[in-house]
């Protein structure tokens, strides 16, 4: 599907995102945050390789309403179902954070809830 930065207007807008597709991977940053930069760019590497039947968004927390759970960033966010299934918030030491994202899409992609037919 490809990596979306997104900016969502309303808590209702999430949602319905949420609702929409079975899986949603979405990475919360800040332009004030040093560690986000290089999270991102490994974040979209990994989306890319991994991330075909997953929605993924980069979303700028000064543009995002607040979302339950997302107090610092880069957190990274799982959702299976509409569901948040995993938290990571920091996402690991800069050297390990692109293993540690394919990781969480490997098992995302493993475990994918069924879509609809």
């Amino acid at each position: 599907m490809g990596v979306a930065n997104t900016v969502i207007n309303d808590l209702k807008e999430y949602e319905s995102i949420l609702e929409e597709h079975p899986l949603v991977i979405a990475l919360f940053t800040s332009p004030y945050c040093a560690a986000c930069m290089g999270a991102c760019q490994r974040f979209e590497r990994v989306a890319e390789k991994y991330g075909h039947g997953i929605k993924t968004m980069v979303l700028d927390t000064t543009r995002t309403p607040y979302i339950e759970g997302v107090d610092g960033t880069p957190t990274l966010v799982v959702y299976k179902n509409a569901l948040e299934v995993k938290n990571l918030k920091g996402i690991g030491e800069p050297q390990d954070q692109e293993n540690i994202l394919e990781a969480v899409f490997k098992d995302c992609v493993a475990t994918a809830p069924a879509t609809p037919v």
